[in-house]
């Protein structure tokens, strides 16, 4: 009856909306100049569908996002942007860079992502389940990026493996070939009863040969203020403070090439690299509550460096032979990341006791954790010209992916205490097609298959007293998968346009980490992890009122997920499965700008997710119809802008927002080793001042304003039915900063 209730009323909001967005737009078209409203509304050109399309005119939920918007405003990481967004989630681990995404109520129940990423046209995701690919990704707002574009629902016809759930997509600014552009910012900030922290960027882009050569060179470098404090565990006298502090820094080259009219070659290099001392983990004092063990901000866990390093290198080739464009994109990516731990507290007694030596022997005992992926990707495509009859892209992909994955224990005086490597290689071969037929200026039907065959070999190294020893290697697990688009659009006129989509995503099959029985020796691990597929069913609405006063954009959509991989835990030991009833989800999102005066802008987003399991599953610990972990079920934003004159050329802009994510539960109920604990909702209000005279801009911003300390995620261990230690990581306290950026 509830359930039914909740369809009623999403599909009633929908009508609804449409009916009355669609009224607006035909009254407003009667009383104004259709002039007017298109000086008054700016389009907005992705390029979410493989070629540059108007936003209005895909046929997908697609969010397209400025940078500047966002780090002028104090909002520097790309967990901020997501914050903003309905039908997105970003589970924060604490540090930039570490963290999962996942959307429209597809959950990352594995290692292996479940939403993409690219820069441009080069996929940085992971496709395996050993190289902790699921909770790394280059944060790139503070690079060279134009824009940052998130596609919603399946995108598996034209970017593959691994977007389930979507895509998010950092598009390079082009290099200048006519004038130099340069551009200069600074930014300082002060994170209440924390530390200060700064970041410095600057591009310049230079024409070499004026329309046939240019260059970009970008850099940026961050110091990330710290609010975590280490306190003794047994005392909880400080030990030191704001450990959660670290360091970002990046850089980036970026050629353009343009011999002739018809010929471009692009070559871009881009290295980042983070450090921190810490995690943000805070640790609480039981299950039953946000209270700190040491006050708001006290972390009894000892602090172990963190650095995650990114380096890219790519080069596109584009040759236009009129009727079509050939492109080749070549890239080599790698990423790298690790953390100590120092377990010494907690294990050094055990180290004296399995090696013979007397008590207080063992001086030290850190955990040192390391993976990373090399990733060799070769796409050829064939795009038509834009017209208004037929366009098609049809191509072929292939990719070589080598992942590590390293877990030592490191003792002082050395002993083999615990060693594991799960060293992976990933093949790939794909091809794809897309076509969209025009039957009419207002109608035309869109379609996608892709083809994917996968080759995936996986290692297992271990030795120490902890594990035993084990050296094999799996059989290679061969794959081949296809997923399809379809989707028709209907423009009821230059206004309004309404569309249907079907899509499908997946990711590929995989070998699994033994498991090995004490008692018998037999391995009790699935060796397959089986591929999963989802199927995505979507209806929405794209448009504006004539005035130019409102336009939205408005989605209703279902997803089935069908054996989907998840982690299950074997006696104590975690591993790789399949949930084989899946789950289903669905939901709404909608995004509303308005402009009531040529000074103000509103932008409201609102979306709902249902995220259940069909069935029980004991083997990762859910119950029929249990809501999937880490999924609120409501977000919702408000951000406004209002523009007045200063002085001069100088104008300001005053704008602020108000973000909102309902809660969640930690963990599935029947987890064998997490407690399922509800998290809270959490409001955050932020604000912000800038004056400009066009080239200088010179702003003032607050984060978290009214300093809510709430949580984002939360973990507490539990063994044999008692909690051991209960940690959160929250949102970062109330932050003040300003900046300045020039622009040359």
């Amino acid at each position: 009856m509830l359930k039914t209730f909740k369809n009623r009323c999403l599909a009633s909001t929908f009508i609804s909306t449409i009916a009355l967005t669609s009224g607006i737009g035909a009254h407003a078209q009667a009383a104004q100049d259709q002039a007017t409203a298109d000086e008054s509304f700016e389009e907005i050109i992705v390029t979410a569908g493989r070629r540059r399309q108007s936003l209005q005119d895909v046929p997908a939920s697609v969010v397209a996002v400025s940078p500047e918007d966002f780090t002028l405003k104090g909002l520097q990481q790309i967990r901020d942007v997501l914050s903003y967004l309905p039908g997105v989630q970003y589970n924060e681990f604490g540090t930039p860079g570490r963290g999962t995404i996942s959307a429209r109520g597809v959950p990352q129940s594995s290692a292996t992502p479940v939403f993409g990423v690219y820069l441009d046209d080069t996929p940085l995701t992971s496709n395996t389940n050993f190289s902790n690919g699921a909770n790394t990704l280059l944060d790139g707002l503070l690079l060279d990026i134009e824009r940052v574009e998130i596609i919603k629902g399946p995108q598996g016809t034209l970017f593959g493996a691994t977007s389930v759930g979507g895509l998010l997509r950092y598009i390079s600014r082009d290099p200048a070939l006519e004038e130099i552009r340069a551009s200069f910012s600074a930014d300082t900030s002060v994170v209440k009863d924390g530390e200060w922290g700064h970041t410095i960027s600057g591009r310049v882009s230079v024409p070499i040969i004026k329309n046939k050569l240019g260059i970009t060179v970008a850099a940026y470098y961050q110091e990330q203020p710290g609010f975590v404090d280490y306190v003794d565990g047994a005392t909880g006298a400080l030990l030191q403070e704001d450990v959660n502090g670290g360091e970002a820094e990046g850089y980036s080259a970026d050629l353009l090439f343009t011999p002739t009219e018809e010929l471009e070659i692009r070559l871009k290099y881009l290295r980042q690299e983070n450090s921190a001392q810490s995690q943000s983990n805070v640790s609480l004092v039981d299950e039953n509550g946000i209270d700190g063990l040491f006050g708001d901000y006290g972390s009894i866990e000892a602090p172990g460096p963190i650095s995650l390093d990114f380096e890219i290198y790519s080069g596109t080739i584009n040759y236009d032979f009129g009727g079509f464009t050939f492109t080749s994109t070549t890239s080599h990516t790698e990423y790298e990341n690790a953390t100590i731990t120092d377990l010494t507290a907690a294990f050094s007694g055990l180290t004296d006791l399995l090696s013979g030596s007397p008590p207080g022997t063992t001086t030290a005992v850190n955990f040192i954790a390391s993976s990373g992926a090399k990733k060799i990707v070769q796409e050829v495509r064939l795009t038509s010209a834009d017209n208004d009859e037929f366009e098609w892209i049809v191509g072929g992909y292939y990719t070589n992916e080598d992942t590590s994955n390293i877990q030592d224990v490191q003792t002082t005086p050395a002993f083999n205490l615990l060693f594991a490597d799960f060293p992976s290689e990933y093949t790939e071969y794909a091809a794809f097609g897309n076509f969209t037929y025009y039957f009419s200026d207002k109608f035309d039907i869109s379609g996608g298959v892709r083809i994917s065959d996968s080759d995936l070999v996986l290692n297992v190294l271990v030795t120490g007293v902890l594990a035993g020893a084990t050296d094999t290697t799996s059989a290679p697990i061969k794959d081949t998968v296809d997923t399809y688009l379809m989707a028709a659009r209907y423009r009821v006129h230059d206004d309004l346009s309404l569309y249907a989509r079907v899509a499908s995503g997946y990711r590929p099959a995989q070998p699994n980490i033994p498991v090995i029985d004490p008692f018998t020796g037999d391995d009790i691990a699935p060796a397959v992890v089986e591929s999963d597929k989802a199927w995505s069913y979507e209806v929405g609405a794209k448009g504006k009122s004539a005035d130019g006063m409102i336009d939205f954009d408005i989605a209703l959509w279902r997803i089935t997920w069908a054996n989907y991989q998840a982690s299950v835990v074997l006696n104590g030991v975690s591993t790789g499965g399949n949930a084989e009833d899946g789950l289903t989800a669905y939901g709404f999102e909608s995004v509303i700008n308005i402009h009531p005066t040529e000074d103000l802008t509103i932008t409201a987003n609102l979306g709902y997710t249902s995220s259940t399991v069909n069935s029980d599953e004991p083997g990762i610990g859910a119950v029929e119809g249990e809501f999937l972990p880490n999924l609120p079920d409501w977000q919702g934003s408000v951000q406004w802008s209002y523009v007045f004159d200063v002085s001069g050329e100088w104008t300001g802009s005053f704008g602020g927002g108000v973000r909102y994510t309902a809660g969640a539960a930690s963990a599935l109920s029947g987890a064998t080793s997490v407690l399922n604990v509800p998290i809270g909702g959490r409001t955050f209000a932020d604000l912000n001042l800038t004056v400009s005279n066009g080239s200088v801009h010179v702003g003032l911003y607050a984060t978290n304003l009214f300093d809510n300390r709430a949580l984002l995620n939360r973990t507490d261990n539990f063994l044999g039915g008692v909690v051991t230690n209960s940690t959160g990581v929250f949102e970062r306290p109330r932050t003040i900063g300003a900046n300045v950026k020039v622009d040359f």
